[in-house]
């Protein structure tokens, strides 16, 4: 059971962090070699770290990557590291935090987008990262919104993409897939419009 003040600062939130310092091998890796790439995800680890990244240039010189660890290059400029996990990966790994998305900003550092259960939580995290020796600084935090589709709205949205109703030029109608679907019109409308909603909010927030 939890005591009533641990209740009271439970809750999930979305927090956003910028490390200053972090001694990412792959952020180096990319640093050293001028490469241009977005982190697309990151299994974090206690002791080894797996990094997928979209690489925004074909990369030169492939046969002289010297990361230590493991890499595969991809179809599509992806790039597949695994690498000896940084300080803050090995914090993330032990804490009840999960990270959502990583990015590299040249100018400033790595920035982490984090789920914690509560603000008692993201004290704890950042009080870890400092005794690490790592300089973090928030950049936001805020309540956690799920912007996963209903079930319903994956299945409007599905039959919509595959009669081109969403595309430049309309096969179809909106009336059309509510025949198929068998719902008003307006329903339909109305569906489709917050599934949209929640894909164009999640990524804005990203």
């Amino acid at each position: 059971m939890y005591s009533q003040s641990l209740k009271q600062t439970l809750g999930l939130k979305i927090l956003k962090i910028l490390i200053c310092n972090s001694d990412c091998r792959v952020v180096k890796f990319l640093q050293d070699r001028r490469i241009e790439a977005e982190f697309k995800k990151v299994r974090v680890g206690e002791s080894f770290s797996t990094h997928l990244l979209k690489l925004l240039k074909p990369m030169e010189g492939k046969e002289n990557i010297d990361i230590k660890g493991s890499y595969m290059i991809l179809p599509g400029n992806y790039i597949w590291i695994e690498t000896e996990s940084c300080t803050s990966c090995k914090i993330f790994s032990k804490l009840p935090v999960i990270v959502e998305s990583i990015s590299y900003v040249e100018s400033s550092g790595v920035v982490v987008r984090l789920i914690v259960p509560g603000r008692l939580f993201h004290r704890h995290l950042i009080e870890n990262l400092k005794k690490a020796g790592l300089d973090v600084k928030t950049i936001f935090m805020k309540d956690y919104v799920d912007y996963e589709l209903t079930k319903r709205q994956k299945e409007v949205l599905a039959l919509a993409l595959k009669l081109n109703y969403l595309g430049s030029r309309r096969s179809m109608k909106l009336k059309d897939i509510a025949f198929l679907i068998g719902l008003d019109t307006s329903t339909i409308s109305r569906i489709i419009r917050d599934a949209v909603k929640k894909i164009v909010k999640k990524h804005l927030e990203e």
